[in-house]
């Protein structure tokens, strides 16, 4: 499928739904569904909304820029579960918020959370005031359980960056701008071996400019080998070959560029994450924690002995119902759980192009009773497809 060439073609919404048509390995439904989705985001967000929101940086665009299918089967699932949650209590603050650039990560999550709640049953009312202790709070969410009428209280948290990781990240992100934005229909690989000082990496970037230079003049292969440092091979399509080459000898693929490696504790700071969330949530009720942190995921650590140390975080707060740690990643994956005591681990695929993984984890010391038909539907929730 391929880009506009025009710029203003992504702002404008009939470009978008139009283009649907030339979707490569889409089947007519597909097709269908992408110009749906993108007819609903048009009446949802308005005529106005891609042009602002391209001034501002918007990450929606990341998806919009991108015309691979899987951004589109992503814009599908995008419309859906707006179309699901219009009918719900107080659903255009949420939509206020994924029009809001600044706003738009943390209202995604929760439209994703609000979403599989829905979905499972679930009545929702989005940023629902509720008074606790002469305080009124505003929770994320609060859903309630139409065959009961079992309610309960939904925070949701993205962990942010470390320092460790914002600083690995500002080092590869320099080094893969500067390829990006030097020279268009360029091929390249390697890795960013460590994190580097400013002073350094300037260094290093002139080395990497320098070599895109002659890239420019000669339009052949080149390297960037800085021992311990930068390994990095650019090359044109003529010269694709050698780059492949160049990569296999040292265990890379063409197209994949590595920043460098961090240690970071995602299990204590998912715990202390935790910790500060249901501090959101009032005292009368039965409560959830929905922290997202696909970095958990990709520990070490054995998922039961993960578990396994953040109960205990769980058990500290007796009006906690449970705690969800959720990632995911994109590819495709079979669907898995895993059971430890009453605390679940869930790897689910989303619309074929992304997976999911959920650690639910129930406090078995919660002292706000709920009916078991309650906790079925939650596990539900983030267990179904």
């Amino acid at each position: 499928m391929k880009p506009f060439e025009i710029l203003q073609n992504y702002t404008d919404w009939n470009a978008l739904i139009d283009h649907c048509d030339s979707i490569e390995k889409f089947t007519h439904l597909e097709r269908e569904k992408a110009k749906r989705a993108f007819k609903l985001l048009r009446k949802e967000f308005g005529d106005s909304f891609l042009k602002n929101a391209l001034k501002a940086r918007h990450p929606i665009f990341e998806h919009l820029l991108n015309m691979a299918p899987w951004t589109r089967k992503w814009i599908i699932w995008f419309a859906d579960a707006i179309k699901e949650l219009k009918d719900q209590e107080n659903y255009n603050c949420l939509l206020k918020r994924l029009r809001d650039a600044a706003k738009f990560p943390e209202a995604l999550s929760v439209l994703e959370i609000a979403y599989a709640l829905c979905r499972a049953g679930f009545a929702i009312y989005i940023d629902p005031p509720v008074d606790t202790s002469g305080r009124t709070k505003i929770p994320d969410l609060r859903a309630r359980d139409p065959d009961n009428d079992e309610e309960f209280f939904v925070e949701v948290s993205i962990q942010r960056q470390s320092e460790v990781e914002k600083e690995a990240w500002h080092t590869f992100q320099r080094i893969r701008n500067v390829l990006w934005s030097s020279v268009p229909f360029i091929h390249y690989c390697g890795r960013v071996h460590k994190t580097l000082s400013e002073r350094h990496l300037d260094q290093v970037l002139k080395k990497v400019k320098k070599a895109l230079d002659a890239y420019k003049t000669h339009e052949t292969f080149q390297e960037v080998i800085i021992e311990g440092i930068l390994e990095l091979g650019i090359a044109s399509e003529s010269d694709k070959e050698i780059l492949q080459k160049w990569a296999v000898e040292r265990g890379f693929k063409v197209g994949e560029f590595f920043g460098p490696s961090f240690d970071v504790d995602e299990v204590l700071r998912t715990k202390r994450k935790i910790r500060n969330e249901q501090r959101q949530l009032p005292a009368n009720y039965p409560n959830i924690v929905v922290v997202r942190n696909s970095k958990l995921f990709m520990h070490a650590k054995e998922v039961k002995a993960i578990i396994g140390e953040l109960e205990e975080e769980v058990y500290r707060h007796p009006h906690l119902l449970a705690a969800v740690v959720w990632g995911g990643y994109m590819g495709k994956a079979e669907n898995t759980a895993v059971m430890k005591d009453q605390h679940a681990f869930i790897t689910k695929s989303r619309a074929n192009l992304l997976v999911d993984q959920y650690i639910i984890l129930l406090n078995k010391f919660c002292e706000k009773r709920v009916f078991p038909a309650t906790i079925t539907k939650l596990y539900n929730a983030f267990g179904s497809c």
